[in-house]
C-alpha cells in the first residue's frame, strides 16, 4: 500500500504537469473578421502559440458553425485511428491541413464558398487534458462583372444611358463620373435587385445633354472589399439628336406668319359678309 506522502507527491506532480501543459498551449485569436471572396477558397485561422505539438499528444479538433437554430458540424477530427464526422453540406468542401496539425495549425480550409457559409465558427482544440476554443467570424463578398453602358433612348436634346452589372455582394454603390473622374451632379436613377442566388444586380440610368461633357464613366463599388469596376465611353456629337441654331427663330417666324394669315382671313371673311348683306337689301 502506498504511503500518504507518496500519494501527495504523485498528486502534486500531476498538478504541476497539468499547469505546465496548460501554460504551453494557447490559441491565437484572429484580430478581425475573416473576409473571403464568394465562390472561392477561404482559410479560417486557428493557430496555437506553439509551433510544435508532441507526437504522443492526442489531438482533437472541431469546427462548429453557429446558425440561428442549429450548430453545424463543419469538420471534427478526434485523433488518429478514430472516425471523423462532418455535415453533408461540407463534405468535400471543408478540410484540415493534416501535415500542419503537429505544428499547431488547426485552421479550416473552406473550398467553393456559398452565402450560407457566412457566420460565426468555433474552433475547439483538445490536446490530452488541455482544452480551449476561439470564435472566428466569416464574411463573404463578391466583386461583380464589368459594367456595361448602353444607349437606350433620346430625351429631348440629350441621350439616355444605362449602366448594368451583376453578381455583387453585399449591395454595391453605383456612380456616374465625368471626364475628370468627378461625380456627375445630374441625378441618376439606380436600382439594386437581389437575385435568387442571394447576390445583387445593379442598373443605373442617366441623361447626358449635348454640348456638355461627352466622356461618360460608370463605376460600381464594393465598399466592404474596397474594390471597384469601371467602364468608360466617349459619345460623339453625331449620336445626339440633330438640332439647328436657326430652328427656334424659324419656328417663331412661322408662328407669326400663321397668326397674320389667320387675321387676314378673318378680315376678308368680314368684308364678304358685309357685301353679301348689302346685296340682300
Amino acid at each position: 500500500m502506498c504511503s500518504s506522502s507518496t500519494i501527495v507527491c504523485i498528486l502534486i506532480f500531476l498538478q504541476i504537469s497539468h499547469v505546465l501543459t496548460a501554460g504551453q498551449f494557447a490559441i491565437i485569436p484572429p484580430p478581425n473578421s475573416i473576409v473571403g471572396f464568394l465562390g472561392e477558397e477561404v482559410i479560417l485561422p486557428c493557430q496555437l502559440t506553439t509551433s510544435s505539438v508532441p507526437e504522443s499528444t492526442n489531438i482533437q479538433v472541431q469546427w462548429i458553425l453557429h446558425k440561428s437554430s442549429e450548430k453545424i458540424d463543419v469538420k471534427s477530427y478526434y485523433g488518429r485511428n478514430k472516425p471523423e464526422t462532418q455535415d453533408d453540406r461540407y463534405r468535400g468542401r471543408a478540410e484540415l491541413s493534416w501535415n500542419d496539425l503537429n505544428k499547431g495549425n488547426m485552421s479550416l480550409i473552406l473550398k467553393k464558398t456559398y452565402l450560407s457559409d457566412q457566420g460565426n465558427y468555433t474552433c475547439i482544440i483538445i490536446l490530452g487534458d488541455w482544452y480551449d476554443e476561439v470564435m472566428v467570424e466569416l464574411i463573404l463578398a463578391a466583386k461583380g462583372t464589368e459594367p456595361t453602358i448602353a444607349l437606350v433612348d433620346y430625351k429631348g436634346s440629350g441621350i439616355g444611358l444605362t449602366c448594368s452589372s451583376n453578381v455583387w455582394y453585399p449591395k454595391p454603390k453605383a456612380l456616374w463620373l465625368d471626364s475628370e473622374g468627378k461625380v456627375r451632379s445630374k441625378q441618376s436613377d439606380t436600382t439594386i435587385t437581389e437575385t435568387a442566388a442571394g447576390n445583387f444586380s445593379v442598373s443605373s440610368s442617366i441623361t447626358i445633354e449635348s454640348r456638355v461633357d461627352h466622356e461618360v464613366s460608370c463605376k460600381i463599388i464594393n465598399e466592404l472589399l474596397g474594390m471597384e469596376s469601371e467602364s468608360r465611353i466617349l459619345i460623339s456629337d453625331a449620336f445626339y439628336p440633330a438640332t439647328s441654331p436657326w430652328l427656334a427663330p424659324f419656328l417663331i417666324i412661322l408662328l407669326i406668319f400663321i397668326c397674320l394669315l389667320v387675321g387676314a382671313g378673318y378680315k376678308v371673311k368680314g368684308k364678304y359678309l358685309i357685301c353679301h348683306f348689302h346685296n340682300l337689301i
